[in-house]
């Protein structure tokens, strides 16, 4: 009887192992990647969007900053602020999301410091929630090193898609020029990502790998508003559209921050600008303030909205921009 019992658990455990190989194989053997990005969302207001991108049937979800908004004035008392938005915050997300388990970088809002850069003190202690909150695991390397920069590989069969996040708020030097107006700076020692993380993404950017989705929480391609981008530190961007020149092959920009939407283009780099889930501009300001750039696909976008990056094995890139009932807002294709 105890041989026949053996011999049953020994046959359910191999056809469980049948199935479980079988699930691993198909994950590696996926046709495409469905990719959803947004910033901007106030843990405080409703936030409806859920409901439409759960239709979208998204393999991951990436969080571009702007997470919480749990700054104040005083650092001492954001600390104990973004404690709370977090907490809020987790009620917030559906079930399907929180599955996911998110991608995120962090911008000004869930950092700490409006504007903020390597000044902000308490950014180790901000540094500690943001990880708390996303669950990162305790032996990844966000936990060693300073700031929230980092990489993640997917697969779509033969396809390799190279997902990196950045840190344009621990290390980045003073803006310059007034709120609202910052300038380009002339001083070639003031940085966005901090030496350290430059060694880092460089040495990223040698993985192999068939495409890259780079994710900055400030815009990368804008040139002509004056709030925060790279465009502020034009030998940073320099070095960056350098790097992605060299690496040969697609990369696809991905940013936040702005409360409004667009998809840029120069040369053939796309950047899609996604904000915001939830914190729309005031009507009266939409009417007033009609922004473009040249570098502008189509128009912006001002209402709620979330951006989609869909990878297929067969090689075709799909760029979109919905709003929050799932509407196309902009769409563009290409193919690897």
């Amino acid at each position: 009887m105890v041989d026949m019992m053996n011999s049953r658990i020994k046959i359910l455990y191999l056809v469980l192992s049948l199935i479980l190989s079988s699930l691993s194989l198909a994950e590696d053997n996926i046709e495409s990647l469905k990719i959803g990005f947004g910033s901007c969302i106030d843990e405080a207001k409703p936030q409806p969007i859920w409901k439409a991108l759960e239709k979208e049937r998204l393999n991951d979800f990436f969080f571009m900053g702007d997470n919480i908004y749990g700054d104040m004035d005083s650092g001492v008392l954001s600390i104990s602020n973004m404690g709370s938005a977090y907490a809020k915050q987790a009620e917030n997300f559906p079930d399907w999301l929180q599955n996911l388990k998110p991608l995120a970088i962090w911008d000004d809002h869930d950092y700490g410091l409006n504007d903020g850069g390597q000044e902000y003190t308490l950014k180790k202690d901000s540094q500690k929630l943001f990880l708390d909150f996303w669950k990162i695991d305790k032996q990844d390397d966000r936990h060693k090193r300073e700031g929230v920069y980092f990489s993640e590989t997917r697969q779509i069969k033969d396809k390799k898609v190279l997902l990196i996040g950045l840190d344009t708020r621990y290390f980045r030097s003073p803006l310059e020029g007034e709120k609202r107006n910052y300038q380009s700076t002339s001083d070639v020692s003031k940085t966005i990502l901090g030496e350290q993380q430059w060694e880092w993404l460089e040495r990223t950017f040698q993985d192999s790998a068939d495409i890259i989705i780079l994710v900055s929480s400030i815009q990368i391609l804008a040139t002509n508003h004056g709030f925060e981008k790279w465009s502020n530190f034009p030998h940073e961007k320099e070095r960056l559209l350098s790097l992605i020149k060299q690496f040969k092959k697609p990369v696809i920009l991905a940013s936040g921050d702005r409360h409004k939407a667009g998809i840029y283009k120069q040369g053939n780099l796309y950047e899609l600008t996604s904000s915001s889930l939830n914190k729309p501009l005031p009507r009266w300001l939409v009417a007033v303030w009609n922004e473009t750039d040249p570098l502008l696909l189509g128009k912006m976008h001002y209402d709620m909205n979330y951006g989609l990056i869909s990878i297929h094995s067969s090689g075709t890139v799909n760029i979109d921009l919905k709003d929050d009932k799932g509407n196309v807002l902009e769409a563009l294709e290409f193919t690897l």
